[in-house]
């Protein structure tokens, strides 16, 4: 060591030069006019690792990581520290294996991923020091360690299932990069809101599932109406009469609709049994009823009604 600060500072010497990372007292000045004791100061972007700095003879590193520019400085010899000198954070999301986010002589120590955080490259390894580690979409729920970045991988340190109820454009239920490729509500799923943000939007379950037709849907076209089982049975329709649609049970669907009637008296379930079209239909006054009343009798107009109608009408004509 002794042997080689003689031979740099003899080749300086001749050269008229500060030893590399070093400079004058002014900014950016090499020439110490044949005087090496000249040399008081570290560049920016270098520092001094040892107890005792000596102008021209003690020896500057590379900072691991250099400051940003704005922040770059000389410094005298004796306090360009490598805290001062150098950025000694740690790159986002990393940490040392002691959990710290500062690093203390090199770079390397930055070799884990922090609790949460996950490194993906389809190019790069892991590169302590060097690379950063992103932030977890979804967190896990029973929460995540810190991981060493070459074994940090999404799958490890996230939740990568989408949403509840929600798909990929693959019909797969967890994402691979990021929870906004989860775009679709699931079959049986529906969006009950009016507006989809992809990854974070849920889809409830369908209150009764289509026996055929059902599909995953993109996004806010996932209407309940679309994925799910909401039409009464044929002929019914829920208490007030006009709607055919449920919206919870088809249960909901407790009468027989205007101009239909109910043939089944006996152990009539509603959301499961239907009711008939009328043979005649009344044109005025027509209206929804209860299955127990909803009878051909009194919903429908009969055919004896209709020829007394007619009858009466004829003979009112005659006469006039």
């Amino acid at each position: 060591m002794i042997l080689k600060q003689i031979f740099n500072l003899f080749n300086y010497l001749i050269t008229q030069l500060c030893l590399l990372g070093t400079e004058t007292n002014v900014a950016g000045e090499k020439d110490h006019q044949r005087n090496p004791a000249n040399c008081v100061n570290f560049k920016p972007d270098y520092y001094f690792n040892g107890d005792n700095f000596i102008p021209g003879v003690s020896e500057c590193q590379q900072c691991p990581i250099p400051l940003k520019i704005a922040a770059q400085q000389a410094n005298a010899g004796g306090i360009a520290k490598l805290a001062l000198q150098c950025e000694i954070n740690c790159p986002a999301g990393t940490q040392t294996e002691h959990g710290e986010t500062v690093y203390v002589a090199q770079k390397e120590e930055c070799n884990f991923c922090k609790a949460g955080f996950y490194f993906q490259s389809d190019i790069f390894t892991f590169s302590a020091g060097v690379h950063r580690c992103e932030q977890c979409g979804i967190k896990k729920a029973g929460g995540s360690k810190a991981t060493l970045g070459v074994n940090a991988s999404i799958e490890q340190q996230c939740n990568i299932n989408c949403p509840t109820g929600t798909i990929t454009d693959t019909g797969a239920t967890i994402y691979l990069s990021h929870q906004s490729e989860c775009v679709n509500c699931n079959i049986n799923f529906y969006l009950e809101s009016h507006y989809f943000l992809a990854g974070e939007s849920t889809c409830k379950p369908c209150p009764v599932k289509k026996s055929f037709g059902a599909r995953h849907t993109l996004d806010q076209n996932a209407k309940i109406e679309v994925q799910c089982d909401v039409e009464c049975p044929n002929g019914t329709v829920i208490y007030d009469g006009k709607t055919n649609n449920f919206k919870n049970e088809k249960s909901e669907c407790i009468k027989c609709a205007a101009n239909f009637n109910n043939v089944k008296q006996e152990e009539w379930v509603a959301g499961t049994d239907i009711c008939f079209p009328c043979s005649n239909i009344l044109i005025q006054g027509a209206q929804a009823n209860y299955h127990s009343v909803a009878t051909q009798a009194t919903i429908c107009r009969g055919t004896f009604s209709q020829f007394l109608t007619f009858s009466l009408l004829f003979i009112c004509l005659y006469f006039l």
